[in-house]
């Protein structure tokens, strides 16, 4: 038997006793003495529902969240960090996972109290809205925790970023083709920053850690998106393909890896990742199956777009899959050769693997 509906009906009892809140089909209006009354109810309604349709995967995400916290915790000691950006949403369901994702059952509630949709329709969108946020936050969450794991294991001494200005909104209007990007030296930091609220003007690494077990330089980067100008500098000890000619010769339009990894002796030759013209070759490409979900048809999309990247950027150490659990032979028979299936959980944690190859 569900809970929510009899939680329900005693906020809609609670509305109709309280003189200080109308909820109409065009009104909302709840007097601010009566509002914690009023949300605490509301907030009981929510996570009822939460908790009954998603009980499994609150689970596996509060389990993803103490492992994320304990890794960044010791990585800020190590490393003297001062913070570890990344976007609002990731950092809150990071923290606190029901208290993220009951977010997005907010307006469907208030527009079931408004009386715009009935129940049926209010648990359909709910639960159509909840699944997505949850799959998403879950997968980047298990990546980030996954790249904190990955500086943990090659022994960090320093990170790096490279200290890009940002363009104002005038600067990005009236940029002339021909200007090219200077690329500053990369410096010191506490902050780890996993993409947060630059504009792309170019692909820059996320940041690079000095590695006292391989001795050298290692930059990270998530989120691949398109840069929009051309960069003064391409490290000519470092290979670049070229954006056109890529694109037009294996028919695609963009590629998404989860995870790009370069690997060298030198800070400013893994200091770009991509300009609008030219993408460097990396050392290591990894992508990550659905980690919540295990849905065929979805791996084997997937599996699809890592054959594509790893064909058109061909990564000189090779390319990884991160999966949870095993795979038919069906999904993984015809990979090439460097293209590494590696069966990766909390309690099942292969760095020889992936550490063996950045060795080499």
């Amino acid at each position: 038997m569900q809970l929510w509906p009899k939680l329900y009906g005693e906020l809609v009892d609670f509305i109709e006793d309280a003189p200080g809140v109308v909820i109409k089909e065009d009104l909302v209006s709840i007097e601010k003495n009566i509002r914690p009354a009023f949300y605490k109810k509301f907030n009981k309604v929510r996570a009822s529902l939460l908790a009954e349709k998603y009980s499994d995967w609150l689970d596996e995400a509060q389990f993803l969240s103490s492992k994320y916290m304990k890794v960044e915790d010791y990585l800020s000691d190590r490393l003297r960090l001062e913070d570890v950006l990344m976007p609002g949403e990731l950092e809150r369901f990071l923290s606190d996972p029901m208290k993220q994702v009951v977010r997005d059952l907010f307006d469907p509630l208030f527009e079931l109290l408004q009386k715009k949709i009935e129940p049926e329709e209010f648990e359909e969108r709910a639960e159509e809205s909840v699944h997505e946020s949850f799959q998403n936050l879950y997968q980047m969450g298990y990546i980030k925790w996954f790249v904190l794991c990955f500086i943990k294991n090659i022994d960090p001494e320093k990170v790096y970023q490279v200290p890009l200005p940002q363009p104002s909104s005038k600067q990005m209007i009236f940029h002339r083709e021909q200007n090219k990007q200077n690329i500053p030296f990369p410096e010191e930091t506490k902050v780890l920053s996993f993409e947060v609220g630059r504009r792309e003007v170019l692909l820059i690494p996320d940041f690079i850690v000095r590695s006292a077990k391989l001795e050298k330089y290692v930059a990270f980067r998530t989120e691949i998106g398109k840069p929009l100008w051309q960069a003064s500098f391409h490290s000519e000890k470092r290979e670049w393909f070229s954006i056109e000619s890529f694109m037009e010769e294996h028919e695609i339009t963009e590629m998404k890896p989860d995870l790009l990894l370069y690997v060298d002796e030198n800070l400013e030759d893994v200091s770009l990742v991509s300009d609008c013209d030219q993408f460097c070759r990396p050392d290591l490409m990894v992508y990550f199956l659905d980690q919540l979900e295990d849905v065929e048809e979805r791996h084997l999309k997937k599996i699809e777009a890592v054959q594509s990247a790893h064909e058109v950027l061909k990564p000189t150490k090779g390319t990884c899959i991160v999966v949870k659990n095993h795979l038919p032979g069906s999904l993984v028979e015809g990979l090439a050769p460097d293209i590494h299936v590696i069966h990766f959980g909390f309690n099942n944690l292969k760095w020889e693997t992936l550490l063996g190859l950045l060795e080499k």
